[in-house]
């Protein structure tokens, strides 16, 4: 989403609290892929090191303030939205190549 949309007030959609759960969910993917490189790494601070904390921290901000437009919601429209976004990721996750191979294993798909 783009980092300059204005915030959503309580009369968002089930899409748009959808649109704020992917914000989360790939700000969530980018700090946990950082602390599995740097909990494998054996550098030493460097200004490099620095560099890329800097850039993570610019790429966390809009998962950052889409957690706290989805705290000032009603629950009520983030459960649905909730809904959405999970179906959203089953339909993704079906059509990529790991979701085919989970199908064609399982016998979910014809040959």
């Amino acid at each position: 989403m783009d980092e300059r949309r204005q915030p959503i007030g309580d009369d968002c959609t089930v899409e748009q609290v959808a649109d704020l759960l992917d914000e989360v969910f790939a700000a969530n993917g980018l700090l946990a892929d950082e602390m599995d490189r740097i909990l494998g790494s054996r550098a030493a601070v460097s200004q490099r090191t620095i560099d890329r904390f800097t850039r993570l921290a610019d790429q966390l901000r809009p998962g950052a303030r889409a957690r706290a437009e989805l705290s000032d919601l009603d629950p009520a429209r983030v459960l649905a939205g909730t809904k959405v976004w999970m179906a959203r990721n089953r339909e993704r996750s079906a059509h990529s190549a790991a979701g085919r191979a989970a199908a064609r294993w399982s016998g979910g798909a014809s040959a």
